[in-house]
């Protein structure tokens, strides 16, 4: 943007010298009207929409960006970011509906991107525009970089994972906090007996904390950590079998396998489920911040985590499409929005709402209860772990999220279902 304004100022300067250096010949004329920029549009996708808590922040300085730039108009095609806004962006890429600008994940899902040259690495955008992403830090970039040593997403705001308890069921129907395998065994029957859903999930479309938090419960960071093109650690096997258990036990809603995530969601928010495993772009959904608290998942009687260990990562950053950059109409537009959505400020707007702030923003006075639970608990952990996402092909994901729920029924066993996740994960 510096670089946008220099140039501007420079354009300035040149003709304010024009002009004192010219004597009037005749009646003084009257100066030349001042140039409007020529109108763009800029179609963008992203993660901050639907019921994102989020979205009011973002709507907010996406209108302050257009009132300074009223000649820029973005169309936002933004939304809840399922499996299903996932294939809408692939498809749009895939079909030529490339948008110029778009939030979205990095490791395989923005592999396919890279591959066909539909987005624009920073390293690239920097020989221009020698500031962008400039106030990001180093460690928030470190996980941005891909699989080619190129840096293309820039990150606003990173995550952690755990488990989420509404502490006040808890204290209601006298049980303990799970803080171990036998306690969070123990909370699963008291609830389900009490009538009270234990833990609030979905299986159509959002099962993937819970893949996560099993696997790493029983085989902990180093075997969580494996890329499996070969062979699957049997620790994998074994903490997607608790699926079944955990179901038998009447641990889920009695239509897990169809409800959607936001209603899961709700259940826990509305205090009608005592559990959900999320991460702490929820906690601005949270209803009652003071009487929840955030945990990490226990591990299994046998596993191999450490109790302290956690989910974390920056796996989501702003994209220019390679349509924008190569369109002098729209280039310096697109910078100048990606700018503007990941400055110090608006991080500091994102980072109210939950979350690791990507940029060096300082404290966050309105943190409640439960984001400092969080920061607290990313702070404690001994081990960090990456999603498993971030490395299984995006094939092989897919298929591995359809199957929960007949893991769950019984339907598949966890070693033919990842035999099958290997196979697509070559």
């Amino acid at each position: 943007m510096k670089r946008i304004l220099a140039i501007i100022l420079a354009s300035a300067i040149s003709v304010s010298i024009l002009i004192s250096c010219v004597s009037p010949v005749g009646p003084a004329e009257s100066a030349s009207p001042v140039v409007a920029p020529e109108p763009v549009e800029i179609r963008f996708i992203g993660q901050f929409g639907g019921t994102d808590p989020t979205t009011p922040i973002f709507d907010e300085i996406l209108k302050k960006f257009t009132d300074t730039y009223p000649y820029i108009t973005v169309v936002n095609e933004s939304n809840t970011a399922d499996e299903s806004w996932k294939a809408r962006v692939t498809t749009d890429f895939s079909s030529g509906n490339d948008p110029d600008v778009v939030q979205y994940f990095n490791g395989p899902d923005a592999r396919i991107l890279i591959e066909n040259k539909k987005v624009v690495a920073i390293e690239e955008i920097k020989k221009i525009y020698p500031d962008y992403a400039g106030n990001i830090s180093e460690e928030a970039m470190s996980y941005m970089k891909e699989y080619d040593g190129n840096h293309y997403g820039v990150p606003v705001r990173g995550f952690y994972e755990g488990l989420f308890c509404n502490k006040d069921l808890f204290e209601k129907y006298g049980l303990d906090l799970p803080t171990d395998w036998e306690k969070l065994e123990a909370a699963i029957s008291g609830f389900s007996a009490e009538g009270v859903v234990p833990i609030a999930a979905s299986f159509s479309d959002v099962p993937h904390y819970l893949i996560e938090h099993l696997i790493l419960a029983e085989g902990g960071i180093e075997d969580h950590s494996v890329n499996p093109k070969d062979h699957y650690p049997e620790s994998w096997a074994k903490g997607i079998s608790y699926f079944r258990k955990f179901k038998e036990m009447g641990a889920f809603p009695v239509d897990v396998n169809a409800t959607k995530n936001d209603i899961a969601a709700n259940l826990f928010y509305n205090k009608q489920a005592a559990m959900i495993v999320d991460g702490s772009w929820s906690i601005g959904s949270i209803k009652y911040p003071e009487t929840t608290v955030i945990l990490p998942f226990p591990p299994t009687p046998e596993g191999k985590k450490d109790p302290s260990d956690i989910i974390v990562g920056f796996t989501v950053g702003f994209y220019i499409s390679a349509k924008a950059w190569n369109n002098p109409a729209k280039r310096d537009a697109a910078v100048m929005l990606v700018e503007t959505l990941t400055s110090n400020e608006s991080i500091a707007a994102y980072a109210a709402v939950g979350g690791i702030p990507a940029a060096d923003i300082g404290p966050i006075a309105s943190h409640n209860n439960v984001m400092k639970l969080g920061l607290e608990m990313s702070k404690a952990a001994k081990g960090l772990a990456m999603p498993i996402d971030s490395r299984l092909s995006k094939e092989a994901w897919t298929y591995f999220v359809s199957q929960i729920g007949s893991l769950a029924d019984g339907q598949i066993t966890p070693e033919a279902l990842l035999n099958e996740v290997v196979k697509k994960n070559k």
